[in-house]
């Protein structure tokens, strides 16, 4: 009980009954979301909807190539395949989590298009990876980084094409939702008559959906998180099948989701400034050497939508987990099975040595903007005890499953 979670989920009771107000109100054309520094956007059900409209709009024939990064959340993957084309995974650089632009480099002959997934809120080095492919389309997936910018440039602006997400979880975090971006006259008129033509939720979906997100935002929540979520959330996991998870459903986006975004984006300044300073806190205090603290390029200023550390091994990423879970510290490790699930399912031929490692030792702190002072001392001086004895113990081998 009172377990910190990772992820923030937040949906009250004033977020259900607008939204079940908003459920009645007559469908329309897809609705515009303007975001700072972007421009305006067409709404989607969802990130992952968005990926296979994106792809549509663009024309690929079907077993087109699409560059994307094995580091990255796996449905991104389902919905290249659900689009008819072929995902071939880039490498990552691990100081930002995002595509190495030199194994881009090396692989980049095989590719028809590429999806630039800006990691953790981190930008990709989108000049470089332009000039890498060289006019083929390039796809920027900005589910994670929401006002992050790069040489003073937003994050959205740079690809032939953008996505935005706004599902629970992340920084807006609505239910679901998302919003697709282009500065192409054609591709966005390609996009908006492909996204009109999706059918809209009913009334009774509606209703259905804002009942379960607040739902699943309670249990979400940091007392329920661990009292029973976080039982729940790994049970699904043991028992659901890798290509069966985030399941996709192509639509417009809920009228619901549309209200609370809405009401939520004038405040997203001010919450990206208390997450930066959260992580700032982790910086100046967290004492975990080895490990490897998240450091924001200097070319970037990020919204710092995670906390992501690098331990030398799976065993003392381990080892610090359940130390922290011991003091009422929830943490995650995202994406871990991804690569045996690639492998599996999308054809991964185990050429991405960087983003292996770091799946297998990625541990994400707390460090939402919700997140109270003493709630962000308490995480770091658990978390530096915890180092400390983990490290009195030995170091640990290196699992041997990771490679060299």
């Amino acid at each position: 009980m009172g377990l910190i979670p990772t992820e923030l989920h937040h949906y009250s009771l004033k977020d259900v009954l607008r939204g079940a107000a908003s459920a009645r109100r007559p469908t329309g054309k897809p609705a515009a979301i303007a975001l700072p520094g972007v421009g305006e956007g067409i709404s989607i059900r969802s990130a992952r909807a968005a990926v296979i409209v994106t792809l549509k709009a663009l024309g690929l024939p079907a077993g087109s190539r699409i560059g994307v990064p094995l580091y990255c959340c796996p449905v991104v993957f389902k919905a290249i395949k659900t689009a008819g084309c072929l995902p071939k995974f880039i490498d990552i650089d691990p100081g930002t989590y995002c595509l190495s632009t030199a194994d881009l480099k090396a692989k980049q002959a095989g590719l028809d298009a590429l999806i630039a997934v800006h990691m953790f809120g981190n930008l990709c080095d989108m000049p470089g990876i332009l000039a890498i492919m060289a006019g083929r389309p390039v796809i920027e997936d900005c589910a994670q980084s929401l006002g992050s910018r790069l040489d003073g440039k937003a994050c959205g602006s740079f690809g032939d094409a953008a996505f935005f997400s706004f599902r629970s979880g992340k920084y807006l975090a609505v239910g679901e939702g998302a919003a697709v971006f282009s500065r192409d006259r054609d591709l966005r008129t390609r996009l908006s008559a492909l996204i009109e033509a999706l059918p809209a939720p009913a009334a009774a979906e509606e209703i259905k959906h804002v009942s379960t997100t607040y739902l699943r935002s309670k249990l979400r929540g940091r007392f329920w998180w661990g009292l029973l979520g976080w039982r729940i959330w790994a049970l699904y996991n043991k028992r659901t099948e890798f290509a069966d998870k985030s399941p996709i459903v192509v639509s417009r986006m809920f009228r619901s989701d549309l209200a609370t975004l809405h009401d939520r984006l004038p405040r997203l300044d001010s919450t990206i400034a208390a997450q930066r300073a959260h992580a700032a806190y982790f910086e100046r205090n967290l004492r975990l050497a080895p490990a490897r603290l998240p450091l924001e390029d200097p070319r970037t200023v990020c919204n710092r939508f995670m906390y992501p550390v690098i331990f030398p091994s799976t065993e003392e990423r381990d080892a610090m987990a359940a130390h922290l879970r011991r003091h009422g510290i929830g943490t995650a490790s995202p994406y871990e099975d991804t690569v045996e699930g690639a492998s599996r399912h999308y054809g991964y031929g185990n050429d991405c040595p960087s983003a292996e490692r770091t799946l297998k030792t990625t541990l994400v702190l707390p460090s939402s903007y919700a997140l109270r002072p003493r709630d962000i001392e308490r995480i770091v001086r658990c978390a530096n005890q915890g180092w400390a004895a983990i490290r009195r113990s030995g170091p640990a081998q290196p699992t041997t499953s990771l490679r060299a």
